[in-house]
This record gives C-alpha cells, sequence and structure tokens, in this order.
C-alpha cells in the first residue's frame, strides 16, 4: 500500500455520496452486511477509514446580496429588459412591417 499518497479531498456532501455509491456497490454484490456496516457510519467516519480528506467548499455567504439590494437589482433588470424589448420592437417594424403598415404602403403606391 502507498504511505506516501496524499489523501483524496471531498466537500461533506461529496463524501456523503461517495459513500452512497459505496453502499449500493455492496448491496449489488450481495455484501449486505458490509453495506450495512458502511451505513452506519457517518460520512465523515467513512472519509477518514477511506483517507478522504474533509474540506470545506468555497463559502459565499460574504458575497451574498441582501434581499433589498437583490429585489432593487430585479427592478433595474425589468426595466433595462422592457427598455431592450422596445427597441427591438422598434426594430423589428422597421425590418417587417405589420400587414396593416403593409397595407398603408401598399395602398399609397397604386394610387
Amino acid at each position: 500500500m502507498f504511505t506516501n499518497r496524499r489523501p483524496k479531498k471531498m466537500t461533506n456532501e461529496e463524501a456523503e455520496a461517495y459513500q452512497q455509491k459505496a453502499i449500493r456497490g455492496l448491496e449489488n454484490l450481495g455484501l449486505d452486511d458490509e453495506a450495512s456496516d458502511v451505513a452506519d457510519l457517518t460520512p465523515e467516519q467513512y472519509a477518514e477509514e477511506k483517507g478522504i480528506q474533509i474540506v470545506n467548499p468555497r463559502k459565499r455567504t460574504a458575497d451574498m446580496a441582501n434581499k433589498q439590494e437583490l429585489e432593487q437589482q430585479v427592478r433595474e433588470l425589468e426595466e433595462e429588459n422592457e427598455e431592450l424589448q422596445s427597441r427591438l420592437d422598434e426594430i423589428l417594424d422597421i425590418v417587417a412591417p405589420s400587414e396593416d403598415e403593409q397595407d398603408e404602403e401598399d395602398s399609397g403606391e397604386e394610387g
């Protein structure tokens, strides 16, 4: 066995998923007692047994905006969206006029 090998690093959630996969694998092999033993471990215990180092995922709570800031951002984005939609409608009228506008142009050309 390699004793100088670096431990694999995982978040607690990843270690738990890894543990659940091991449990299913053991059950699929008909090793129900071993699967039960693995299931009795906490994810931290399982990780330690397997040489997995539990690490915290990057915490983003400090960067998160509060509800008021998010609501303001939503309002600003909605306003910008309305403005852009209006501009798109104007462009569409130029590129592909509506049937009413097309009829007016056609009737003006005939007379």
